[in-house]
């Protein structure tokens, strides 16, 4: 452990700890916008300088590794002035007049860290260069006249997902962020996970089926588990008047840190089926809303009851329907046999392997950052475990590497897997 000091608080922190970090874990708020928790730092955007007794200039504090003895301070005259500053920059560079933006007015990073340093205008004119809007992906809106250079869209689809989609072209003030070598969106080879989405603090990538539904202030979030596939990723359902908004993942789930394949995020707000509000009862040749007792009682009359009657449920349903489920079957119908489905071989072969052990073995998908080499038995991890694929996928630059069995001997999922990392 180290000690520093930072705003005159005594301040302990672990080794290899960033100042940033200190400050964080300190309840200092020191703003940022290229800065995120699960990215390698980047020191880009100059908005987390800092004053350090004896450094000749201002330091970036996501990137200044903290040490024992140092003395930190975030709010000094000299400090207040830079952030104006780079913020001033940043504004100027491109058209952030976003009076319609769907992230302007509590969701945008931009926006609120200028209403943090009292910012009502800024005093260089605006660059009105207008870029192009790209809307020809199903699920995203890429506009670079809303980016401002963070790349951290671009880092989060190398580092997080591994598929190396996104980019910056030219240079300077013609920076543009493409897909691939710079084709349309759309036609990329981008996977739809839409990691890019989340981790924008602007409204540059924007979700195109949930844009101007509303604002983080104006709905209600519900944390639940993805039941898409058997991982189990944690994600966050945003509503507003019991009406389906986005879904996005949870930064700090234990599970998949966030990241969310596209049948978790994008997939459940394309479907519009109409909901059934209240139980249908059919009576003379036609249904008739009914009470849930009702309904019950109609059940119980067409299926029957007692030892004749059977219920398998699927193991992939929530917790929430397998509770109803066996309170329909087991406990108002007393069907004889109320059970789950076998998952497989796979899933029995490993608790009879834990029986053996006398103990769990399970881990976390963290393990796959220090493993030499995967084994994959029987698992499609590009359609069906997509985000176990993003952890192993994001390893095989650095020499992991992926064995695939399929009784098929089907190479494909690995072939996809395999993708270069581009360099623009």
């Amino acid at each position: 452990m180290i000690n520093l000091t930072i705003d005159g608080k005594e301040i302990e922190a672990p080794e290899g700890t960033t100042v940033l970090e200190a400050a964080e874990a300190a309840g200092v708020f020191v703003p940022t916008l290229c800065h995120h928790p699960q990215l390698t730092p980047y020191g880009g955007c100059r908005l987390c300088m800092v004053e350090v007794e004896g450094a000749r200039t201002l330091q970036p504090s996501c990137t200044l590794p903290a040490t024992n003895g140092m003395v930190v301070k975030t709010n000094t005259q000299k400090v207040l002035d830079a952030r104006k500053f780079v913020l001033t920059l940043i504004f100027s560079e491109r058209n952030h007049f976003c009076m319609y933006c769907q992230v302007s007015g509590g969701d945008c990073e931009l926006q609120n860290r200028a209403y943090d340093e009292g910012m009502t205008h800024w005093d260089l004119q605006p660059n009105w260069q207008p870029f192009e809007v790209d809307a020809s992906h199903p699920f995203m809106v890429l506009d670079n006249n809303r980016c401002i250079l963070c790349r951290r869209c671009v880092r989060a689809c190398g580092e997080l997902v591994g598929n190396y989609t996104l980019g910056f072209e030219e240079r300077g003030a013609d920076s543009l962020l493409v897909a691939d070598y710079n084709v349309p969106f759309g036609e990329s080879s981008c996977i739809s996970c839409g990691t890019c989405v989340q981790i924008c603090p602007t409204g540059a990538i924007i979700d195109r089926q949930s844009a101007y539904q509303g604002k983080e202030t104006e709905v209600d979030h519900h944390i639940g588990v993805c039941v898409e596939c058997s991982v189990g990723c944690q994600r966050n359902v945003l509503t507003r008047d019991n009406r389906l908004i986005r879904i996005e993942g949870e930064w700090d789930a234990v599970l998949n840190h966030g990241l969310l394949c596209d049948k978790g995020r994008f997939l459940p707000l394309e479907d519009d089926r109409a909901r059934l509000l209240t139980p249908l009862v059919r009576k003379g040749g036609s249904l008739k809303a009914a009470t849930w007792d009702d309904a019950m009682k109609a059940i119980a009359e067409g299926l029957g009851k007692g030892e004749g009657l059977a219920a398998i449920a699927s193991t992939r349903l929530p917790i929430e329907d397998l509770a109803l489920f066996k309170s329909v079957f087991a406990d108002a119908l007393q069907a004889g046999l109320v059970t789950s489905l076998e998952e497989g071989k796979a899933t029995a072969s490993l608790a009879k392997m834990a029986e053996k052990l006398g103990k769990p073995f399970e881990s976390n998908l963290d393990v796959l950052k220090d493993t030499d080499a995967v084994l994959s038995l029987e698992l499609d991890l590009v359609d069906e475990h997509q985000v176990a694929g993003f952890f192993v996928k994001r390893q095989l630059t650095d020499g992991t590497k992926l064995i695939n069995y399929t009784k098929q001997s089907n190479m494909k999922p690995v072939m996809k897997l395999l993708i270069k990392p581009q360099s623009f």
